[in-house]
Formats: structure tokens, sequence, C-alpha cells
């Protein structure tokens, strides 16, 4: 792992002058900082906060946190603490909420004041702040956000349910903005090459922010959102034309970069073994074979040799400039299936869970398998044996199945559902952690060692959530009390946030 950032162009390093200065609580007291500038200048390192490129902030954050998510496994060991057997230290813990907060607010403040808060830049900084702050709440829980001022961070802590409603609130303000915009003024596309998601085309935006109300909804169980979304004039994502793919333009693809030069991650057997047991034409698109055959690493080994156990096992399968997913047809598909299950909207529930596996397959370019594979009703996930480096095998006990089963009850399709949403949204490690706790899908298997001295007392539960950092509880010391409160728990791992599935 790299401990240097990259800067690549002028205008990079004045995007993060503004997004990360020396200290946390003094992000816009910085002396040479930049105090006004063109927002299309400020908006690349905000983007960036919806799914890293930056191979540190990459690493650090949707790499480590997003092993919980059954994607990847951690094949490096650095001092002995990590993510994967519940025992991070408190800087590495500190990463997804400091990182974020840092590169967002800051720009964010000066894009306000240059708009006077109005206006299209200023809709979309909105709106990658509330997508950008959706993952650092889905991390930690409670955090700050409809206090936050410009030079004020450490604040009264939002609910979780709060920050949720609020985070919905702005999403659906910033699609109207974008969506009246590009309506009116045909062609003009103002963040134009700054943009590594769109290349400002703002209807992409504001499909893509319905999209997220969306996802916000269905994890806070709001119906009333999801459904005006869902109705909503400026539409969702539910074509692959309109996919939320970050760029990383001159930076290497930072999953390539930490598997194949680095050593650090191999894909995790859970994903590995699902995808095995399905005969999954993805599987060449999402992984690397060693020997002919497509081998997952089981999460969360205490001690082994990097240089002598990494090579037995699968990398990723992307290259230098592969794009990463932010948000995909496929989830918005799997979203209103599940919407169907839940009696929220009318329609096929079906209908839409097969639409969202043929929208997967097209993306990877494997389309041609789509109907063999809906169609098949015998194929079940693989159990994890004979493994290479002789790390324990797991017996995966689901037996479920890939072709719709109408007699499966509301349990039986939800874990469908999951499951191929799961295996569609790869490699959004901290998205699938965040529906893993919410469903309990799919049956990922539990990491081999768990150190966290007894704070996580139920392994197949796993961590529920990441702690607050020693920073936070310093310097926000007269909030953290309040955050506790709303966090209805202890300050741990262990802690279910109130949309999680409680055993």
């Amino acid at each position: 792992m790299k401990t240097i950032k990259t800067i690549i162009s002028i205008a990079a390093m004045a995007a993060l002058t503004i997004g990360c200065t020396a200290k946390f609580g003094e992000y816009n007291t910085d002396p040479y900082a930049v105090k006004s500038a063109d927002p299309a200048i400020l908006m690349p390192t905000m983007i960036e906060a919806l799914m890293y490129v930056q191979q540190n902030d990459s690493q650090m954050i949707d790499q480590m946190v997003g092993t919980l998510g059954g994607y990847f496994t951690l094949s490096n060991r650095w001092g002995g603490q990590n993510f994967d057997t519940f025992n991070a230290s408190d800087s590495w813990n500190a990463n997804p909420y400091e990182t974020p907060f840092l590169d967002i607010y800051g720009n964010y403040f000066e894009i306000e004041k240059y708009t006077s808060g109005s206006g299209h830049y200023y809709a979309v900084a909105t709106l990658i702040k509330a997508a950008a702050m959706m993952r650092v709440a889905d991390c930690y829980g409670p955090i700050p956000y409809s206090k936050v001022q410009d030079g004020k961070m450490y604040v009264a802590y939002d609910s979780n349910e709060e920050v949720y409603n609020n985070i919905i609130a702005d999403l659906r303000s910033a699609a109207g903005v974008l969506y009246s915009y590009a309506t009116e003024n045909s062609g003009k596309k103002p963040l134009g090459a700054q943009d590594a998601l769109y290349g400002g085309d703002y209807l992409k935006w504001s499909k893509f922010a319905n999209s997220l109300i969306m996802r916000a909804a269905m994890r806070s169980g709001s119906k009333e959102d999801f459904v005006s979304a869902y109705e909503s004039p400026y539409g969702y994502i539910e074509t692959n034309g309109d996919n939320a793919m970050m760029d990383p333009k001159a930076q290497r693809n930072p999953y390539d970069l930490a598997s194949e030069s680095w050593g650090d991650i191999r894909v995790n057997s859970s994903i590995v073994d699902y995808m095995n047991g399905y005969s999954d034409p993805r599987r060449s698109r999402y992984f690397s074979q060693v020997g002919g055959a497509y081998i997952g690493m089981r999460s969360g080994k205490a001690e082994f040799d990097k240089a002598v156990v990494g090579p037995k096992f699968s990398m990723t399968n992307f290259d230098e400039t592969s794009k990463l997913p932010v948000f995909v047809a496929a989830e918005s598909k799997f979203l209103l299936a599940e919407a169907v299950l839940r009696g929220w909207i009318s329609g096929d529930a079906k209908t839409f869970y097969e639409e969202g596996i043929s929208l997967s397959m097209e993306q990877w370019g494997v389309g041609s398998g789509a109907a063999a594979y809906i169609a098949d009703a015998n194929s079940v996930p693989a159990s994890h044996t004979a493994d290479p480096a002789g790390f324990p095998d797991y017996p995966r006990q689901t037996k479920v199945k890939i072709a719709w089963d109408a007699s499966a009850g509301f349990e039986g399709n939800l874990e469908q559902v999951i499951t191929q949403k799961w295996i569609a949204n790869y490699p959004m490690g901290i998205e699938a952690w965040s529906e893993w706790r919410r469903t309990g899908y799919p049956e990922l298997a539990p990491v081999i060692d768990n150190q966290s001295g007894g704070v996580i007392s139920d392994n197949s539960r796993g961590m529920r959530r990441l702690r607050y950092s020693f920073n936070e509880k310093s310097l926000n010391k007269e909030n953290y009390p309040g955050a506790l409160q709303l966090l209805g728990g202890p300050d741990t791992e262990a802690t279910d946030l109130f949309w999680a599935k409680k055993k």
C-alpha cells in the first residue's frame, strides 16, 4: 500500500487543497486554499467521494470496509489490525468518516458561496454531498448532516433516520433543478470533462438522484419516498446507457493496482462460491483464474504469509482503465422487484428480477448467456472446500436458486432478489455490506479469526457498523454523548443501525 497521494495535475492540486487540509476541524481556514473558484474545478474531488479511484482512498475505504460485503479478502496483514478480523486500528477506522467529510464539505461550501446557494452547480454539489454522506451514515449511523455549516464541522448529530430524510430531500431538490436546466438548455453540459460520471449530462444526473432515493428509501423503509422517485417524471437509471460509472481517467483502476501490483486484495470466497455454483458467465469478467479455476479466499485469517498465500487465489479482473460502478440499471430493477414483494408498487416481481439479471449480463458483455442462466432451476451456491492455503472449509447452507420460485414466499423470493443484486453490484463493497446487514442475504462465510476481544460475540453476524474515531470523540466531545443516545447502543462494531435486520 502506498502512503503518498500522487497529484496528477494543477487542477487536481487545487481541488485537493480545498478537499484535504491538514486539520479536519479547520478545513476552511487554510491560508493557502483557493477561496473562490469555478465550481467545475472544485467538483472532481467531490465526485470521487462516491467511489474512490485515488489509490489510497480506495484501499482505505472502498476496499477495506468493502471487504465486509463479501466481494474481497484482504491478502495482506499489515500490522495485524484489520477490518476483516474485527480489530481495525483507530486511524484506519477514521478514514471512511474523515476523508469524505474533507473531500465534500470544503468544496461544497465554496460552491455554495460562489453560487449563492442556487442553480445547477449548487444542485450537483448538493446531490454529491447527499450521496457521499449516505455512504458515511451506512458505515457509522448518526452523523452531523443538517447542522454542518461553513467552518463548523463539530456540531450536533442527526439520527440515522433524520440523515436519511434529509438526504432524500436534498436528492429530490437537486434532481428537479438539474432536470429543469437540462430541458431548458438542450445540449449544454457545464461540467463537461470535469464530470467523471456523466460528462456533464444533467438528465442522467437527475435519473441518478432518483435512483439513489430509491436505494435510500428501501434502506430506511420509506414507501412514500420510494414511490415518489419511481413515479417521478425525471426517471431513474433503467438502461445501462444511464449507469453511473466512475472513470479513473489518468489514475489506474485502484482494484487492479491493489490486486495485481500490491497483492493486497484477492476475491472473496463467498462471491466466487456463489458464482461457481451457478456457473455464472460473469466470472470471467469479475475474476482471474488460478490453474484454470476461479478460487476465492476466505476472509479474516489472522496470520499468513502474503507472498505464499496470495498467489493461490484469484485476483480481480479489472484492467488499468476499467470504470467502477456507483449505481447501475440492474440495481434499479432489483429494487423494484423488492418493492413489489413489499406491496409498495404494483407490477410483477419476477419480471423486474429477470430484467435485473439481464441488464447485469449485458453490462458485463455476456448478455447471450442471460436466458439460460435465468431459467436455471437446479444450481445452488457452492460450499468452500479444498482450500489451497489450508484455510477452513465452509459448508454453505443456503439452497437459493436462480429461476424465480413462485412458491418460495416473501423471504424466499427476497433472498433470490438480494442474492442476484449482490452479484450484479460487484464491486460496490460498502453497498453490499449495507444490504447484507439490512436483509441477512447473501449467506457470507464468517471470518476465520474474530479478534474483537468479545465485542462481536456472534461471528456469523459480523461487524454491524464502524465505531467513531478518537478524533470525533475528542474534538466533537460536546455532541458525542448525544450521538450515542441517537445510536441507541454502545459505540462498538456490534451495535445495529436502525434499518439492520435484527437476529
